[in-house]
């Protein structure tokens, strides 16, 4: 049926329901179910035909490629979550869908990507991002398991432009099912994994003082946690190979969901984040505690009689269930606590489940973010050092980047293992966690080991089949 569907029959359906719904113009949204497509390729061979794209995957999830800008915003200073309920309800109000979707993960969907914090006391740089980022794509293509939706959004006044918007949705469905997708050639001249070494090692003294002044203010009492962080710039001349990149990453980083965030061809943002800040699929409510890191070179199980990284996770364990006492969530169940891989790098995890019929998620992000996970505790204290301590504005590391549908359901993920290509310079940024009995070298090595992870996926690039 997905392959044999009749345009004529498919364009009387949604002018039907158009009649129905007794408008003449407005917001619309068309959804088509299509056959199984590998979003890696797809993306590959959409992403240079718009500017604006982001992708989202993960194992045998919900996944998507947003492509193109319907409505949207960005915002600069606070109230940023405020705003971005505001946009949320105003948009989903106002969409007319004029198609049936039996299936949630097919739902219109609106993408947001916010700052770590406002940094207003920083000094402005052109590379900033702003505080908030939220976009209704024009296109959005998602898959769940075997099944795959195409979606379209716009504005239409009447229907000669509905058919316009119809014809355009059935060609870029044509495009999918009849395109061969061009493979990623090899054929760039990468840096070499020694050249992005070097540039570590000369931030390495700024780097030491950085992760000994940070245990100095958790031994003298001032915190009793801070994750700091350090980033790293190299020069990038090359096109950035991104498909590859997003190939290995699914390969070499498991449990992790690949991400994506270009606003142009210029400034791309991408990674493979281990950490849910919270994941609401009506009624489940779930939190990620993710902290205490080891080399997977090691004994991961390690990790469970470490004495330093259970009180750094506890951290952010207790801080998860504080926020659920703040949003008068009293029902949770907590899992034990386990190791878990992420490919080169292993986590303490916990996950705590709540079961709720309805909640904001965009109150769950302003009590939720930063967690002590890449912040630290007390918060406001710790939010003050790190912008006191840290020689740049964190941006988009260690944010909420995630989705909300029409129905409420939402899913968002810390942006971290990740980098961004900027200017023609490729900027990674990690950090560690800071509690009492922290040694600095084994801070340091840690950091390292997180840029690593990612770092070998760019500059080790080769074709994935």
């Amino acid at each position: 049926m997905k392959n044999n569907l009749n345009f004529s029959d498919f364009l009387k359906g949604v002018f039907s329901n158009f009649d129905k719904k007794g408008v003449n113009s407005g917001l619309v949204s068309i959804c088509i179910e299509i056959p199984y497509v590998d979003l890696f390729d797809l993306y590959g061979f959409f992403i240079d035909k718009y500017s604006f794209s982001s992708f989202w995957e993960e194992d045998n999830k919900m996944s998507y490629i947003a492509l193109e800008k319907c409505k949207y915003l960005t915002l600069e200073g606070p109230a940023k979550f405020k705003v971005a309920k505001e946009f949320n309800s105003e948009n989903f109000n106002n969409l007319i869908n004029l198609t049936d979707e039996s299936n949630t993960s097919a739902l219109s969907k609106i993408i947001y990507f916010f700052s770590f914090s406002e940094n207003l006391k920083k000094k402005y740089s052109l590379c900033e991002v702003p505080g908030l980022e939220v976009i209704l794509p024009k296109i959005l293509i998602i898959k769940n398991k075997k099944n795959c939706w195409l979606r379209i959004n716009a504005h239409v006044e009447g229907k000669s432009s509905l058919r316009t918007l119809i014809e355009e949705l059935w060609l870029i469905r044509d495009q999918i099912l009849n395109s061969k997708y061009q493979k990623c050639k090899n054929s760039f001249d990468y840096p070499t994994m020694n050249y992005f070494l070097n540039s570590l090692e000369l931030s390495n003294n700024n780097l030491k003082q950085l992760i000994n002044k940070g245990i100095q203010l958790v031994e003298e009492g001032n915190l009793e946690k801070i994750v700091l962080a350090s980033r790293v710039k190299i020069k990038f001349k090359n096109k950035l190979n991104l498909i590859n990149i997003l190939k290995k990453l699914k390969t070499n980083q498991p449990n992790t969901c690949r991400y994506v965030w270009r606003r142009n061809s210029k400034d791309i943002i991408f990674g493979a984040s281990p950490e849910k800040l919270f994941s609401f699929r009506k009624p489940d409510l779930i939190l990620e505690a993710i902290a205490g890191t080891i080399s997977n070179d090691l004994n991961p199980d390690s990790l469970l009689e470490s004495s330093k990284d259970i009180k750094e996770h506890n951290y952010v364990i207790q801080y998860l269930i504080k926020c659920l006492g703040v949003l008068k969530i009293n029902n949770y169940t907590k899992s034990s606590l386990k190791v878990t891989s992420f490919g080169d790098i292993s986590h303490l995890q916990t996950l705590i489940y709540s079961k709720i019929h309805n909640i904001c998620p965009f109150d769950l992000l302003r009590v939720l973010h930063p967690s002590p996970a890449v912040c630290g505790s007390p918060k406001k204290e710790a939010m003050n050092w790190i912008n006191t301590l840290e020689s740049f504005s964190r941006g988009n590391y260690a944010s909420p980047i995630g989705w909300v549908d029409s129905e409420g359901n939402s899913e968002f993920r810390v942006a971290i293992r990740g980098a961004r290509y900027i200017d023609r310079n490729l900027e990674f940024t990690a950090g560690s966690g800071l509690v009492k009995g922290s040694i600095s070298n084994k801070e340091i090595e840690e950091i390292k080991l997180k840029f690593k992870s990612l770092v070998k996926e760019i500059f080790f690039t080769k074709t994935t089949k």
